[in-house]
């Protein structure tokens, strides 16, 4: 894996990188309507005020492969994957592979802060005349949103199997990226070929993301760590001096299920996610950007939080430590449930000198917990970045409610199921790989 940034050659329109998010705008959504409902509408219509993402893709995912993830979702995915003999069309191997290609708005409008206060939740930021004063509009703020796919453990179906140990070796297998079997959406209701078809696509994820090109049986560990040990494991990777990729080899945590897992296989995937989201971030923001980021709860529900951080942490430090984040300029991450995350998240970027890190709460200071940069110069001017914890199933952006999720909060206040609309004609525009790859232009 090419651990360099990305070089994204793209000609960005000003309406995308021109923008501050530390102030708010008039928008064109009469008051009164969702911002989902309008959004859509506009799109549905042929009318494509909002952008298509940018979609940042390892290099080994096969561009029908993107197509498929990014135009066959299903209207909503709460707390399931593949349902067979439902027409599904995104398998659990093929979700987990949806890790990889990471979609990024570079323009959402949002009508106000999301906010987290005994549940999810946006303080919306209310109406203002119209430009013509006739009418009443919304005031909207311009945020990017990472629409990233979050490391799938809510179960142990998507990620939980790429990753553990099964009674067997399982060796890697590669076809090469435009050399790929996708079936038929009518075989994926068949169990038999359903489960072969997934059964290679694991074997072609563990190819690419071990240095071995292989998981070993369970019997043949002989030593691995307990979730406790293993959260101390990655501390000292993040706080030491060594050369975190090797560190994570032939290092197996065994799971409060008595799974075993591979730490290598997943700090390769947590590597992956990190340089493909900050090599679109770095693209699409030249003004700067503000990086905030809430840890998972129920995608992390068979392995923990702390160690998905950890995991994120030591990719980023070591990403860090290849690349000068020439646009980053605030790093917010909330540690309401995770205290030592701050420190460490300081040592991952200490190499990036003109990067603060500090506590997400302490950038939503503002009267009723919003988006205030008066104690950070650094920030103002610059996008506002929001991660969003994506499903890699449903279409939840564009269903579900605003209390539910930060998915269903954030699709609920926002423009985003617009940009994201499956249907629209631009969606798979501008899908943009490692350099062996032809990138695609605005």
């Amino acid at each position: 894996m090419d651990c360099k940034l990305k070089s994204i050659h793209l000609s960005l329109p000003a309406s995308v990188t021109g923008y501050r998010s530390d102030e708010l705008h008039a928008s064109p959504i009469p008051a009164q309507v969702g911002p989902r409902k309008f959004y859509l509408d506009e799109v549905k219509k042929g009318n494509l005020i909002v952008p298509p993402p940018l979609i940042s893709c390892s290099e080994f995912v096969p561009r029908k492969l993107v197509e498929l993830l990014m135009g066959k979702k299903k209207d909503s995915a709460l707390s399931i994957k593949f349902v067979p003999n439902r027409n599904d069309e995104i398998t659990d191997m093929e979700g987990a592979m949806h890790t990889f290609v990471t979609p990024v708005i570079g323009r959402c409008e949002m009508v106000g802060d999301y906010r987290f206060d005994k549940g999810h939740g946006v303080t919306v930021f209310g109406d203002v005349d119209s430009e013509g004063g006739k009418s009443m509009v919304r005031l909207t703020r311009s945020v990017v949103l990472s629409a990233s796919i979050q490391m799938d453990f809510e179960g142990h179906r998507v990620l939980l199997r790429v990753c553990k140990l099964d009674g067997e070796r399982v060796i890697g297998v590669d076809r090469g990226s435009d050399d790929w079997p996708i079936i038929s959406r009518e075989d994926k209701q068949n169990h038999g070929l359903r489960n072969t078809y997934d059964g290679f696509l694991r074997n072609y994820m563990v190819f690419h993301l071990t240095s071995g090109r292989s998981l070993p049986g369970r019997k043949e560990v002989k030593e691995y760590m307990d979730t406790e040990a293993t959260t101390g494991f990655l501390d000292s990777v993040i706080l030491g001096t060594g050369d975190a990729k090797e560190e994570m080899v032939d290092k197996y945590t065994e799971l409060y299920n008595d799974d075993i897992v591979s730490l290598e296989l997943l700090f390769n995937v947590a590597l992956h996610q990190v340089r493909n989201e900050f090599s679109a971030l770095e693209a699409l923001c030249p003004q700067g950007y503000v990086y905030t980021y809430d840890p998972a709860s129920i995608f992390a529900s068979e392995i923990g939080a702390e160690i998905l951080n950890r995991l994120m942490l030591a990719a980023v430090k070591y990403l860090s430590e290849k690349n000068q984040f020439q646009n980053m300029r605030i790093v917010g991450l909330n540690d309401y449930a995770d205290r030592g995350i701050l420190g460490l998240a300081k040592v991952a970027l200490e190499k990036q000198t003109k990067v603060r890190v500090v506590s997400k709460a302490a950038l939503f200071s503002g009267v009723d917990g919003k988006y205030d940069t008066g104690d950070f110069p650094e920030a103002q001017g610059s996008a506002l970045v929001i991660h969003n914890n994506s499903d890699g199933f449903g279409q939840n952006i564009e269903t579900e409610g605003p209390f539910g999720s930060l998915d269903g909060a954030i699709g609920s206040k926002s423009s985003a199921a617009g940009s994201l609309e499956r249907n629209r004609p631009d969606l798979l525009d501008f899908v943009f790989y490692c350099p062996q790859k032809k990138s695609a232009s605005f």
